[in-house]
């Protein structure tokens, strides 16, 4: 794609909103809703997987209905300049869904889904071993 331009119009928003309510709406029945034919939408969507502004199709699960009803925000404040290590370490946490590297306070930001305060206790014994945290615990989800 490299020397194409792109131009990324009000269509491609549309197909996008689209996909984000339900990933595996039929390409018709996007070209319905938007006006036009399924080839056209399929070809949009090729674009815009190949462009990556579509990494990838997936579900979201309500975590309280599976047994996971403690979502803790957990900021990270790493000591040492391991965070290889750290990286390495959070990778394999099943309870942690998201992981961003941060500027302002702290290093990284945790998205984590527990059972119970103490499966969340023993992940915390765990973190301490690659520096400090400060724990936010959800009340309740507005908006996904």
């Amino acid at each position: 794609m490299k020397g194409l331009i792109f131009i990324f119009d009000q269509i491609d928003f549309e197909i996008l909103a689209l996909l984000k309510e339900n990933a595996r709406i039929q390409w018709k029945d996007i070209g319905e809703k938007i006006h036009m034919t399924g080839q056209a939408v399929g070809n949009r969507i090729r674009r815009l997987e190949d462009m990556g502004i579509i990494e990838q199709y997936t579900i979201v699960t309500n975590k309280a209905k599976l047994g996971l009803s403690i979502t803790a925000f957990i900021t990270l404040f790493v000591e040492s300049a391991n965070h290889p290590l750290f990286q390495k370490f959070v990778m394999a946490e099943a309870a942690i869904t998201e992981v961003h590297r941060i500027s302002g306070e702290g290093c990284y930001v945790l998205t984590g889904h527990f059972a119970s305060n103490e499966e969340l206790e023993a992940f915390l014994a765990q973190l301490l071993s690659h520096g400090n945290y400060r724990v936010n615990l959800s009340i309740g989800k507005i908006k996904s």
